[in-house]
């Protein structure tokens, strides 16, 4: 009994082992209603002999060529068409001919003319066969032999070469067949026939001994002697299985040789079907048997083991059967298994279609992977694979079982994972199992207990980084760590401790991604510098960088993994390319796109048992084949994406593993592929290639239609071979394809047309087509050729050949009719020769006086032209004479506002800055004018509030509008509005649009300003900004003029100042900058209404309510003040370096400045990068405009680099508009200066930085070196901090407290404070308002009870996930943490 119970549960463990395994091997590929098929419910599939796949629907007839289908209906006013639409039978009989089965019964298919016949007997006549009742089966056997059963009349065997008819009946003698009621036939291996009949028995006929060779009853007997229309399938071992199609009933297997007899059901006592209606049964060239059921998908069976495997849909999965209603399953002479189901068209599989099994999540297969994002993949001794996922934990993938088990962080369980993303793994000697997380430290894993190692500042030896991106155990089970941002380290698992093995200048990168130790027992170190090389045996460092000017260096910096092939060659994959270092010549060979990889980013690297790479890209999978070992290498590529099964194009970071057994792993966002590579085979079925279409004027010719008066084509595109065009159809397309149903995507096709082409053109693989216009009249040859993307096949190429008739003006009589008009013309010519003589003198004056004219055109043109340029360029100076003047107005103007607290005089003195602004607009809208005459026009967008912008702007008016007695009225549908818009020239739109409504708009008028947000039918959202007035309009026939430059429209008498005419031309290019659109509406004596649309680029984030400039952050470093103490009479002086190309204003700088300092001279930017490096001095001045290294890149690498951080820098340029003075200052720059300048300035702008340098350093010290006895005096700079941190305390609960306001509460422009501040304490004013509302909210969770989100509101911050993000970032935890820490 026990015994018993062991062979059973072993062979259920047999069943669900090999089911689960086919389930992630069958991969189907689809065709529905969306791919073009004319309906889903498909009842028949057959192949023809040109290649051709056809679907037999509920609604016509489908031809699918591989890439699209052409559908036949019946058409009620062509006698030609489909019959009937309903179509259940195909058949291809003698001729090439289709037997198209319908409702309306049969019809034949002529391939000729692509036209339908429903004249049975004309077809029946020719093969002897009985017209009635119809033939109900036709199978094709060899040498030109066609079987076809006449129901009641026998079969039928037909010979298509000597057009011999031979009937099989039932009769008296010795061939006789047992009846004439014969259900169906099939053939055998060898090309015998066997015959089912009605009642079950069957027979099978020896095509050679021309009679029936053997006769059973065993399905008879099975089926109790009942009549029915059975079905028979003979396998390649010539056993038989017996069913019958459409009704609930059993099917039967039996072997003649073994006498082996089998029933198959869905009763517990047979072999287990999902359902008893049975629609087909094929043997797959694999040898496993598919039952097609209804409702029961597709059975599988094994004849070996007798174990079912059940393919069947599943809703979330497109790669599944599309329907477990099989009504009709076919095999075709490739191999591929075509199933048509009842609702969800057709499903087809091929193992060569979709080669690389994928296991993915599914949601309603539980016993899916649980989470699909796969990031790391290692094996352990059973041959089972770990899996370390993007956010789902860890997986164990049991291969044996094929179940898969899930491990995740749990809170407040230590024996858990300390972080659900894994992105490294490494199993150990002694099986331990070591996970790299993400933010989570290092785990140990030994099968039942995860031991934790974290980093820890009050422990020596631990962790250096939590993110731990490599882990690698050496061949002397040395542990390496690769961290994100710490370095390489080692673990000693005997104490416990990580330690840092070399020095940083040994190991370059922080950011270890890759560790590889190769042959030598060398290890290899990737990261973003390179790679850095430990040899084994001496202890030394290899370093290998990138070298532009070096073909055969390292192709990028940035590594991703590192592996060596079974030649010694090493692989590197890059985010740029893939190098290949052979170590023999310390040479690199790069491979990037252009070679043949799909894309540049490599991110794994494997080598399958035959030597061939593997490499998991951004776009798919590559598999490079090296064919030659020695320089110069020659490799073939072979590209492979979702449509080959991928789990999609781009694949994760180093996710790939190759398993004991020789199988490679690769993963992505979308699960993982498992495979064997030896079994990933290139298709070498070649397509037949054929004619699909034929177009002229884009229409469609059929075969014997009428254009113009003839027949174009006799046959069918497929069946012609030659072609005669007119001249007037020489415009024509021709359609082709390769009958290929292996990925045909992948099939490349070109033509050329012989007499016109020179070489082969691509064509686009989706509408495979070739177009010609206006040929000469002649003979052409038509070539297509079909090419893999292997490579493996012989490109054979179709022909058409054309010929174009001349038109005729070409043609022999045309020819004729030249020669007599030829002579006319020579008699006529001579006739009016002496006419032409006498007028040629007065043609010749005319001709002269006409150029002169054109030349005193021209000459004109070009003096106006001059002119205008002329007036331009007055304009543009005088304008910025103006701008000095005005700046001084401006200036004085600003500072009293500030100090002035009458209100009387307030009034006064920004009634005079509004007016100034409007001037200075005025005199900007001139330079602006001149910017767009020679496209100098850009946009600078920041980021700030729109809406009380464009209010401020309004609200500026208000003094026009009261001396006006005009109603001015700002609405907005939203109280603000955070987008990127360049504030300068909304600025100028607005200021423009309001003038001129002032300007126009008598008193007591009314002016309006409304904003309002609006959707666009894409889902974009725009802001539509009006401005309306009740002016003296403008007139219909010149609104589409007035942003026209120069257009001035005609105004009453009464008014004054029209304007230059260039405002709204101006208005009109500021608003195109935004990517929006100006539009007027208006009507004379009513007013005008002018909408702007502006596209919202509305920011996701929670913006920070102080909207300062991203000046980058510099270190203060503390320095010497400009002079030192040298002994103890002498003073030595600082040296200041020089960096100016013109030697000339170098001299004179050094003239200037060589009393006061000590000074090194460099002639451009790169000269005084090295000089700064090597010599160090106490300050740079740079002018900005250099060759080779210009001063904004000068100033970036100082601030950049550690070991110059602290060197002030001042740069100097001519040029003077304030975003080249931004871009200087976001470089880190300590002031910038224009040329020309006075030189005490300079002098006293180099002193001032370097006193204030020395001023902080005496800050720290005495914060170092205070006694309780001594006083200490505030320094100026300690007060303005002091005050600084007073303010910003007083408004730390001010959500809305901006620098602007900070600057002007300290009296300071807005630059100032950002300087003194960056100077002072080494942080932006942005940085500094955060960092105290940080530490105050510090403060108060360590000594109030609010809640988190009660303490983001108090100190200041509008969003609690900010304030989160905000406070991790200053103090390396999230808030929950610092109080759990502090309570500790």
């Amino acid at each position: 009994m026990r015994y018993k119970l062991s062979i059973s549960m072993l062979v259920l463990l047999l069943t669900l082992r090999v089911a689960f395994a086919q389930n992630g091997k069958y991969q189907f590929s689809q065709l529905n209603r969306s791919n073009g098929l004319s309906h889903n419910q498909v009842n028949c599939i057959y192949k023809d002999s040109e290649g051709f796949m056809w679907f037999g629907t509920a609604s016509g007839l489908n031809r699918y060529d591989g890439y699209s289908f052409k559908i036949f209906k019946h058409d009620a006013n062509n006698k030609k068409s489909l019959n009937d639409d309903f179509v259940s039978g195909i058949f291809e009989g003698p001729g090439k001919k289709l037997w198209v089965s319908t409702r309306g019964g049969y019809c034949f298919y002529d391939p000729e003319t692509e036209q339908f016949d429903s004249d049975m007997s004309v077809m029946t006549r020719s093969l002897k066969v009985p017209g009635y009742p119809n033939v109900s089966k036709i199978i094709r056997g060899g040498k030109g032999e066609f079987w076809l059963v006449c129901p009641d009349s026998g079969l039928y065997r037909h010979n298509e070469i000597n057009k011999t008819t031979r009937r099989y009946y039932h009769h008296r003698s010795g061939a006789s067949l047992y009846s004439n009621f014969i259900s169906d036939i099939t053939l055998d291996a060898t090309g015998n026939v066997w015959v089912v009949y009605r009642n079950g028995i069957v027979e099978m006929f020896d095509i050679k001994q021309n009679k029936i060779t053997y006769h059973t009853e065993v399905f008879n007997k099975a089926v109790n002697n009942k009549d029915a229309y059975y079905a028979i399938t003979v396998d390649k071992d010539n056993d038989l299985w017996f069913y019958t199609p459409g009704f609930y009933a059993n099917a039967y297997y039996y072997s003649p040789s073994s006498r082996a007899f089998r029933p198959i059901a869905n009763e517990p006592s047979g072999l287990k079907l999902k359902s008893n209606i049975i629609s087909n049964i094929i043997q797959a060239d694999d040898g496993l048997i598919w039952i097609a059921t209804d409702h029961g998908g597709i059975n599988l069976l094994d004849k070996k083991t007798f174990t079912f495997t059940y393919l069947l849909n599943r809703e979330d999965d497109a790669k599944s059967l599309s329907q477990n209603s099989v009504i009709n399953l076919y095999k075709d002479d490739s191999g591929i298994m075509w199933a048509g189901t009842f609702k969800e068209g057709v499903s087809y599989y091929h193992k060569n279609i979709i080669r690389f099994p994928l296991y993915r999540h599914f949601a309603s297969d539980p016993k899916s992977l649980g989470f699909e994002d796969a990031n790391k993949f290692v094996e352990d001794k059973n041959g089972n694979i770990w899996i370390g996922t993007n956010g789902g934990g860890l997986i164990y993938f049991n291969r044996e079982t094929g179940s898969f088990r899930q491990y995740k962080y749990e809170p407040g369980n230590a024996n858990s994972l300390s972080n659900d993303i894994i992105v490294s793994l490494c199993i150990d000697h002694d099986q331990k199992l070591w996970i790299g997380t993400y933010f989570g430290g290092l785990d140990c894993f030994d099968g039942k207990t995860f031991t934790h190692y974290k980093h820890d500042d009050k422990i020596a030896g631990s962790l250096a980084d939590n993110r731990v991106m490599s882990i690698f155990e050496d061949s002397s089970h040395k542990l390496w760590i690769g961290t994100f941002a710490a370095g390489l380290q080692i673990f000693d698992r005997e104490k416990k401790k990580f330690s840092p093995p070399f020095k940083q200048t040994d190991i370059r990168c922080l950011y270890v991604s890759a560790l590889f130790e190769d042959r030598k027992g060398n290890i290899w170190v990737g990261g973003y510098f390179g790679i850095d090389v430990i040899l084994k045996n001496t202890g030394r460092f290899i370093h290998y960088s990138i070298n532009k000017d070096d073909p055969n260096s390292l192709i990028s910096n940035t590594i991703n993994c590192i592996n060596q092939d079974r030649h010694g060659l090493i692989w590197i994959a890059t985010r740029y390319g893939l190098s290949i270092l052979n170590p023999e010549t310390n040479k690199f060979t790069s491979l990037t796109k252009r070679n043949g990889l799909p894309d540049n980013a490599i991110l794994q690297i494997l080598e399958d048992s035959k030597g061939r790479m593997w490499f998991s890209t951004a776009n798919g999978l590559s598999r490079v084949t090296l064919i030659a070992q020695k320089a110069p290498y020659a490799f073939r590529f072979e590209n492979f994406d979702e449509t080959d099964g991928l789990q999609g194009r781009e694949f994760n970071d180093q996710a790939g593993l190759k398993t004991r057994k020789g199988e490679l792993i690769f993963g992505g966002g979308h699960g993982f592929n498992i495979f064997d590579p030896l079994a990933i085979h290139a298709n070498t079925n070649k397509p037949k290639l054929t004619f699909t279409d034929f177009l002229l004027y884009n229409k469609s010719i059929k075969a014997n239609e009428e254009v113009n008066g003839h027949v174009v084509l006799s046959k069918a595109i497929s069946a012609t071979r030659e072609l005669t065009l007119t001249h007037s159809e020489n415009v024509f397309t021709i359609e082709f394809a390769a009958l290929n149903f292996f990925n045909p995507n992948k099939v490349k096709h070109q033509y050329m047309l012989e007499g016109f082409d020179k070489d082969w053109i691509d064509a686009d693989n989706a509408t495979r087509k070739a177009t010609y216009t206006n040929l000469d009249g002649g003979d052409y040859t038509f070539k297509v050729r079909a090419v893999s993307q292997e490579g493996r096949w012989d490109p054979d190429y179709i022909t058409l050949k054309i010929k174009v008739l001349p038109p005729f003006w070409k043609s022999t009589m045309a020819y004729f009719i030249y020669i007599l008009l030829l002579f006319g013309i020579l008699f006529l010519m001579r006739r009016r020769g002496i006419q032409k003589i006498r007028r040629q003198f007065e043609i010749e004056k005319e001709k002269r006086e006409a150029k002169l004219l054109i030349e005193n055109e021209r000459q004109e043109a070009r003096r106006m032209h001059e002119l205008d340029m002329m007036k331009i360029k007055f304009f543009t100076n005088v304008s910025h004479e103006f701008r000095t003047p005005l700046s001084l107005i401006m200036a004085p103007v600003d500072k009293i506002l500030k100090q002035t607290e009458a209100e009387e005089q307030r009034n006064q003195l920004q009634l005079i800055n509004r007016n100034a602004k409007r001037l200075l607009n005025m005199v900007n809208q001139l330079l602006d004018f001149r910017k767009m005459e020679v496209q100098e026009l850009r946009l600078h967008a920041r980021s700030g509030d729109i809406i009380s912008f464009i209010k401020e702007m309004a609200y500026s008016f208000s003094d026009v509008a009261e001396k006006k007695h005009i109603r001015l009225v700002f609405d907005s549908e939203i109280q603000n509005l955070i987008i990127n818009f360049d504030h300068d020239k909304i600025e100028r739109i607005i200021f423009n649009l309001l003038s001129n409504a002032f300007k126009f708009t008598p008193d007591g008028g009314h002016i309006s300003v409304l904003l309002a947000i609006l959707e666009k039918d894409s889902g974009k959202q725009q802001l539509e900004i009006k401005v309306i007035d009740t002016g003296i309009g403008i007139p219909l026939d010149k609104q589409d003029r007035i942003f026209e430059r120069f257009f001035q429209n005609e105004v009453p008498g009464s008014m004054v100042n029209q304007g230059s005419g260039i405002g709204l031309s101006i208005t009109k290019e500021f608003v195109k900058l935004h990517n929006g659109e100006i539009s007027v509406q208006s009507e004379p004596g009513q007013g005008s209404y002018f909408t702007i649309f502006l596209p919202v680029d509305l920011v996701t984030d929670e913006e920070v309510s102080i909207n300062e400039p991203d000046f980058p952050r510099t270190a203060v470093s503390e320095n010497t003040d400009w002079v030192q103490m040298g002994g103890s009479n002498s003073i030595k002086k600082l040296s200041v370096l020089l960096v100016e190309d013109n030697e000339d204003f170098r001299f004179y700088l050094k003239d200037n400045l060589n009393e006061t300092f000590n000074i090194i001279e460099a002639a451009n930017g790169k000269e005084g990068w090295q000089k700064t490096l090597a010599l160090h001095p106490n300050l740079v001045v740079s002018d900005i405009s250099m060759p080779e290294m210009n001063g904004i890149d000068l100033c970036r690498k100082i601030r950049n680099d550690k070991r110059t951080s602290h060197i002030p820098v001042v740069l100097l340029t001519a040029v003077t508009d304030e975003e080249q003075q931004l871009q200087g200052l976001e470089t880190g720059a300590n002031d910038y200066l224009t040329k020309p300048f006075n030189f005490e300035i300079l002098t006293s702008k180099l002193k001032n930085i370097l006193a204030m340098q020395q001023d902080m350093r005496k800050t720290y010290q005495k914060q170092l070196d205070v006694k309780p006895t001594e006083v200490e005096t505030e320094s100026l700079d300690e007060a303005f901090i002091k005050k600084a941190v007073q303010i910003i305390e007083k408004n730390i609960d001010n959500a809305e407290f901006s620098v602007e306001e900070l600057s002007s509460e300290l009296c300071v422009s807005r630059v100032t404070l950002y300087k003194r501040a960056l100077a002072l304490t080494g942080k932006s004013p942005v940085d500094l308002i955060r960092t105290i509302r940080l530490k105050r909210a510090a403060q108060l969770l360590e000594n109030s009870q609010l809640t988190i989100s009660q303490i983001s509101y108090k100190v200041g911050f509008k969003s609690q996930k900010y304030f989160v993000r905000c406070f991790k970032a200053e103090f390396n935890c999230l808030p929950s943490a610092y109080v759990s820490n502090k309570n500790k």
